[in-house]
């Protein structure tokens, strides 16, 4: 880094990424302009815990909110509320805004994250029907249940089964529509799903298998889904879960390489110098995570090299983690789902806890855990060590 230059270092979002990005800058750099990009009129705060608050309202804004207005203050970072960019100006290191200002930078940093995909089916623009992406998302679903009797989640996903749980707590009648055939079919075995459905079913949630929406019904508010085999079903509030796109939209025109996000390298660099990016806009080796941890260790791998630093992305092991319907469930790895390996088991199953983990050439490839997941610390190292069957069994049954 040259120190006769003072950086002017642009990060767009202000969520995990960003703030961890903006974080390192100033670690490694005392001098630099750091400005800050959110779309929102908030700070950055805890996405994940948004289920949770819809049933919770004991859980404040602050309690979720990352960092103060001291925190940015002491780093002399400079966060614009309500900013939404437009466009970028590679050429001419120049970012758009919707507003019509302009802003220079010297290195960029994109942390845009992602916005839900909602599917093109008829009556999506209903009164009623809602994502859950932003705290104001939130806000308006909470409001909008006080009158309102059944709740319809269409997509049975981590982020849909926690919604219906959040629902189903504010007293509605719950109802979750799956595409697949089981429960997290991408997450856990055929067993587990069926004893994570049990819990489900017994928590009072109706679960749906197999159940692909055609229409949202209703006047102006939405009454019903009408699903592909004909059956409707009672809906007076619709949370639509289907996945998420990644937010590059003011990207596109640029040389920017984007594929199903931005590509990047291991030092999150992408196809533009001097233009980083981290978080769930970008995608490395052709995966994007979408993964709330994932994102604060590239925005620090983005943050360090944009100020001049060196640091490489370890390659990230996801895992999932879930804690609804009186319950929690943890998976890891490769359960199963090749059918050209062969694979060794082994499982316990006791007063309700379901533990299941699962060898390839006497090495831990993959674990599943329902109900107490207190050792997913320890089958997380065993996983990343590659350790042995015997020794593994071992430790987890200490």
């Amino acid at each position: 880094m040259n120190t006769n230059i003072i950086e002017e270092i642009v990060i767009i979002g202000a969520s995990a990424a960003g703030i961890t990005a903006a974080d390192e800058v100033r670690k490694l750099d005392p001098n630099a302009t750091i400005t800050m990009l959110s779309k929102e009129d908030i700070k950055g705060y805890y996405r994940p815990r948004l289920p949770e608050m819809l049933s919770n309202e004991k859980i404040s804004v602050e309690q979720i909110t990352f960092k103060n207005e001291k925190w940015y203050a002491d780093r002399n970072i400079n966060l614009l509320l309500n900013k939404t960019v437009s466009g970028i100006d590679t050429d001419n290191k120049r970012i758009k805004l919707e507003d019509g200002t302009d802003l220079l930078y010297t290195k960029l940093i994109i942390a845009s994250g992602a916005e839900v995909f909602v599917p093109p089916f008829p009556g999506r623009d209903k009164e009623g029907v809602f994502t859950l992406r932003h705290l104001k998302d939130m806000q308006d679903i909470r409001e909008y249940a006080r009158k309102s009797k059944n709740a319809v989640v269409i997509g049975g996903g981590l982020l849909g089964l926690e919604a219906a749980n959040g629902l189903k707590g504010l007293g509605l009648n719950v109802s979750v529509l799956e595409h697949n055939n089981r429960i997290l079919p991408r997450q856990l075995d055929p067993e587990a799903s069926s004893l994570l459905e049990e819990k489900v079913d017994k928590y009072g949630i109706n679960f749906l298998k197999c159940a692909d929406t055609r229409e949202l019904v209703g006047s102006d508010s939405v009454e019903g889904v009408l699903l592909d085999n004909g059956d409707t079903i009672p809906a007076d509030l619709v949370i639509i879960s289907t996945g998420v796109n990644p937010n590059t939209s003011f990207a596109k025109n640029t040389d920017i390489e984007i594929k199903r996000a931005i590509v990047v390298n291991e030092k999150m660099e992408t196809s533009v110098a001097d233009i980083y990016a981290a978080g769930d806009c970008a995608e490395i080796n052709g995966i994007n995570y979408a993964l709330w941890i994932e994102a604060v260790e590239q925005g620090k791998t983005a943050g360090i090299n944009a100020a001049g630093g060196d640091y490489v992305f370890e390659t990230f092991i996801p895992f999932t983690s879930l804690h609804a319907f009186n319950t929690k469930a943890f998976s890891i790895g490769d359960v199963g789902s090749k059918p050209e390996l062969e694979y060794e088991t082994y499982k316990n199953y006791d007063e309700g806890n379901f533990k299941e983990l699962y060898f390839t050439d006497d090495k831990l490839c993959g674990a599943i855990l329902i109900g107490d997941t207190s050792k997913q610390g320890l089958i997380s190292k065993g996983f990343k060590a590659g350790i042995s069957k015997d020794e593994m069994i071992d430790k987890l049954e200490r």
